[in-house]
């Protein structure tokens, strides 16, 4: 049988340097996610995602509460990875106002 290394309880350089590795390899992670995440949508298919109409979408662009859009010509559209973090911002603070 092995003999398990001993490890000084008061010494948490192991743990730390373990919790730094997988700090980085989490990171590492989230840029191939966002690499990755990074398809054009619509108009059509972001205001279908936050469940509502064109006419209100834009009204929303207009307030401000949503950024314009890129062109690619006469092509409008948003990166996925943006319509992702409003959809959920979105969804977030319906269920916060829902339940206070």
């Amino acid at each position: 049988m092995k003999k398990l290394k001993e490890v000084d309880v008061n010494n948490s350089i192991p743990e730390q340097t373990m919790l730094e590795k997988i700090y980085d390899e989490l990171q590492q992670l989230k840029k191939q996610v966002t690499i990755t995440d990074e398809r054009r949508v619509s108009i059509k298919e972001f205001a279908q995602r936050m469940k509502m109409t064109e006419v209100t979408f834009y009204d929303r662009i207009k307030k401000g509460e949503i950024d314009p859009p890129r062109k690619d010509g006469r092509y409008s559209y948003y990166l996925n990875s943006y319509v992702n973090k409003v959809v959920t911002k979105t969804s977030n603070s319906d269920k916060v106002a829902a339940y206070t």
